[in-house]
């Protein structure tokens, strides 16, 4: 009996499941009114996966050329097989950005006796219509699953759909409905009252236009959630909302390094004609999008004779480069040539290959400057020039190089990085974007995610640290839950980033990809960030971040060789962490700033970079020699920026020359995967049971010097050797650690692939942190994982709190060293904070500080304090 009923059960869900196979999508039309016409039926549309769009087709067939094929109003239009004709662009449902209204999308443009006009635009005084749409799964209308009437101010309409209608039919709206949804939402997540900052820029755009009467809507929506830049606003969206200023981009503007200063020009004189009416002031004006140093010089005979200028430029000898001149010189531009070549000259390839590098790098700022130019001089300081660098690459393995042993893991090839910190240092954009393809739901996973969320403020920091504060850097943010938006959000503030873009509201339906506008859990998030911004604005615009002691070294040379793959760049984004977990604010300085004498600014250097610069290098000694403190990981030192061995740093970390390095096969470039490592060995502090190890362990021995007496504090327990060392020299001294203390740290957080999970571990931070020394963080936090960043202006503060814990703190007590007595400490979340005053000693006094403020607060995601001097 029971084998009968299994047998029965598995017979009727065959019978389901080829029943739902076989069933079809048919549509057809009908228009009411205006009476006395006839019709047909314009078909399009958006899907969201490649290739983006349906198919164009006429209903009825050549009635577009055709008058007698046309329809008479009142009757329908001939069944419409919408499965055969869209194939396998009918997609189901997807979750790219939350899953609502993520079905294909079917537009209608009804052409009633009259010539065509541009599909999605109103033509003149285009009468109210009423029509009727079905969708069947068979063409019988005993078959059909969904009816809508409606009533259009316009020509077009559009409705979703799926290859599966009777299962998913209650599910599948009219453009109308959907708009009146959203708008919903707005008025839910915001009370119906706008809050939004009046100089700091939230930006989103929309994708394609709708009708009027739904454009009006849908800004109303973006105005109620505090947007005031808006792209690609329709006509009557610009005039109804003054309060969105009018973005435009160009991705026509010249990048490459093909393109002289007059071809710039050229493009510019076309975009004058373009944008004739000018722009509101604040306009950002985007110059392409997530850019790299692209195309490669190749044979291009004005980027070559570049090339050889300014490596004359740069007094490099042509023997170095293995040629008698330099109009002889090849450039090497990936890592495959340099191989080649480095079979015949091996010294001679790695300088070659560096120079092609570092000129692509900077030759590529040079352009991006000219567009700048370029813009002011046709439109004067009213718009703003900005860019956006693409995250996912750089993660995915280039870092600010193009990686050496894996092809990139998210555009494939090897594409060069641009330069960051050359961008920032020179401005060579009025603002620039970071961005974010760390979803960790919906579009992007574990393999685009990371090490999480706090990766915005780590983009951002690199432009700080770059312009010294000075370059205003906008965050983009793609779909994301309210969580996971605030914590996005509250990192680049952290960091130096006020405006914030979230690319893109769409609405979904008229979209392909990244839209936010049917994700109702963002809706909050973005109505929370624009109370933020607005609470926090009187600092935060025309404010700057604390200054801070704390340097980290980031070596271009370092990511241009990877020599250890992908290790040295997780493990100095690992001690980022580490320190920002600790409060501490860190600047991050390239070879170029501490050739220029930047570490005078800062008591500490930390560096996991194994290439740093010959002339960095004497600056790091120089320095410490006065005074400075660094502490090195990952073999940091032990190359020079060809990527050759040296002995520059080895007196400065009192160990010899003669260094062997071991380490760990993992794919250390997709989150969660550290969690597969065994600990390589395990570190025994001196009085302290220490911590394990993983990714690279360097076999090192130290040296005793007349004037300086190395120190041992850390032993690899495996074999009893130096793991830890500290060395004097002159004023100053280092602390050498043989491993990546950062990889460990985040190895043994135990990443969660799917979830923000991760508990950081104590043991390595506070060994960090032991290094810093003199150091002191920008504030104390009774919990550590919380992000913090302070901002002053004309004596005011805002202090910002991002919490990586994620779990909601309780009680969060605040020790914050200020200039003078406190009046008020205000709170977004929680209003009137009580406060304590005492005087500051310690670290915090040798760097001017008069008083410590001291609040408790319980912390949820995010919160911004607003601090008023007495």
């Amino acid at each position: 009996m029971r084998r009968n009923a299994r047998f029965l059960l598995l017979a009727s869900l065959l019978i389901c499941a080829v029943a739902t196979a076989a069933e079809g999508v048919f549509v057809r039309f009908r228009l009411q009114k205006p009476e006395a016409s006839t019709y047909y039926v314009q078909l399009g549309g958006y899907i969201h996966k490649e290739n983006w769009y349906l198919k164009h087709a006429i209903i009825p067939e050549g009635a577009d050329k055709k008058a007698d094929a046309r329809v008479k109003a009142g009757e329908f239009t001939p069944w419409f097989d919408l499965k055969t004709h869209a194939g396998k662009d009918l997609h189901g449902r997807l979750k790219r950005a939350g899953g609502l209204a993520e079905f294909p999308n079917v537009t209608a443009r009804f052409v009633v006796g009259r010539a065509s006009v541009p599909a999605g635009r109103d033509a003149g005084a285009t009468p109210t219509l009423e029509l009727e749409i079905e969708l069947a799964t068979e063409a019988d209308e005993a078959q059909i699953v969904k009816r809508w009437k409606t009533q259009i101010e316009g020509d077009q309409v559009s409705f979703l759909v799926s290859p599966n209608l009777k299962q998913d039919a209650a599910e599948l709206e009219l453009d109308s409905e959907m708009t009146a949804r959203r708008l919903k939402w707005a008025e839910e997540a915001t009370g119906g009252q706008r809050h939004a900052p009046k100089n700091l820029l939230l930006q989103t755009q929309f994708w394609a236009p709708q009708r009027q009467e739904l454009n009006l809507k849908e800004a109303r929506v973006l105005s109620l959630l505090g947007f005031n830049a808006v792209g690609n606003m329709p006509p009557e969206v610009k005039e109804k909302f003054p309060e969105f200023r009018a973005p435009a981009a160009s991705h026509d503007v010249r990048l490459d390094l093909q393109a002289s200063r007059a071809d710039v020009a050229k493009v510019w004189d076309k975009l004058a004609q373009q944008w004739k009416a000018g722009f509101a002031p604040g306009a950002p004006v985007n110059l392409q999008d997530e850019i790299c140093a692209r195309p490669p010089i190749g044979s291009h005979e004005g980027a070559l004779k570049e090339f050889r200028a300014w490596l004359a430029q740069q007094k490099i000898a042509p023997a170095d480069l293995g040629v008698e001149n330099l109009d002889a010189l090849q450039p090497i531009e990936n890592p495959d040539v340099l191989r080649e070549r480095m079979k015949t000259n091996e010294r001679a390839a790695r300088r070659i290959f560096y120079y092609t590098s570092r000129f692509r790098q900077l030759a590529a700022t040079d352009r991006i400057r000219w567009n700048t130019e370029e813009l002011h001089a046709r439109f004067g300081d009213k718009p703003l020039s900005s860019t956006l660098v693409a995250d996912h690459p750089y993660f995915g393995g280039t870092g600010l190089g193009m990686g050496m042993d894996q092809q990139n893991t998210t555009w494939g090839g090897w594409p060069l990085a641009l330069d960051w910190f050359d961008i920032g240092r020179r401005k060579a954009v009025d603002f620039i974007g970071v961005e974010d393809w760390m979803g960790l739901q919906f579009m992007y996973g574990p393999n685009s995610t990371w090490e999480g969320f706090q990766l915005m403020g780590f983009q951002s920091a690199i432009f700080r640290s770059a312009s010294k504060g000075t370059l205003p850097i906008m965050a983009w943010i793609t779909p994301s839950d309210e969580r996971n938006l605030r914590l996005k959000a509250a990192s680049a503030l952290c960091q130096g980033a006020t405006h914030f873009f979230f690319w893109c509201y769409g609405p979904t339906a008229t979209s392909t990809e990244n839209y936010w506008s049917d994700l109702q859990s963002a809706y909050p998030g973005m109505a929370h960030l624009s109370k933020l911004l607005e609470f926090g604005e009187p600092v935060l615009n025309g404010g700057k971040l604390r200054p801070t002691k704390v340097a980290l070294l980031y070596s271009i040379s370092s990511d241009l060789w990877q020599p250890f793959g992908y290790i040295h760049m997780l493990d100095r984004r690992g001690i980022y962490l580490a320190l920002t977990h600790a409060q501490y604010g860190v600047d991050m300085l390239t070879e170029e700033d501490l050739e220029a004498g930047r570490l005078s600014d800062y008591k500490i250097l930390y560096t996991s970079d194994p290439c740093i610069s010959a002339a960095a290098a004497k600056g790091i000694k120089e320095w410490v020699e006065k005074g400075g403190t660094v502490v090195a990981s990952c073999a940091a030192g032990s190359r020079n920026e060809f990527g050759e061995p040296t002995d520059a740093l080895a007196g400065v970390f009192g160990i010899k020359p003669e260094i062997k390095v071991e380490m760990q096969k993992c794919e250390y470039r997709v989150r969660g995967r550290l969690n597969d490592l065994k600990p390589f060995d395990h570190v025994e502090l001196r009085e302290d049971p220490g911590f394990d190890i993983s990714g690279l362990r360097v076999d090192f021995e130290t040296v005793e010097r007349k004037d300086a007496k190395g120190t041992l504090i850390g032993l690899f327990k495996s074999n009893a050797k130096p793991a830890v060392a500290e060395h004097l020299v002159g004023q100053g001294g280092s602390t050498y650690i043989g491993a990546s203390i950062g990889v460990s740290y985040i190895k043994d957080a135990n990443f969660v692939p799917n979830d923000l999970a991760e508990r950081w571990p104590a043991k390595h931070r506070n060994l960090l942190i032991w290094c810093a020394g003199g150091a002191a963080p920008f504030v104390r936090l009774s919990t550590p994982a919380v992000e913090t960043g302070v901002y002053e202006n004309g004596g005011k503060l805002a202090l910002v709190l991002a919490n990586f814990t994620y779990k909601p703190i309780e009680h969060l007590n605040v020790e914050l060293p200020v200039k003078g007595e406190v009046s008020s400490a205000r709170s977004l979340a929680n209003g009137e904070l009580k406060h304590t005053s005492a005087p500051a000693d310690g670290a915090w006094k040798q760097d001017g500080y008069t008083h410590v403020l001291r609040f408790e607060l319980p912390l949820g995601h995010d919160d911004l304090i607003a601090i008023e001097p007495k």
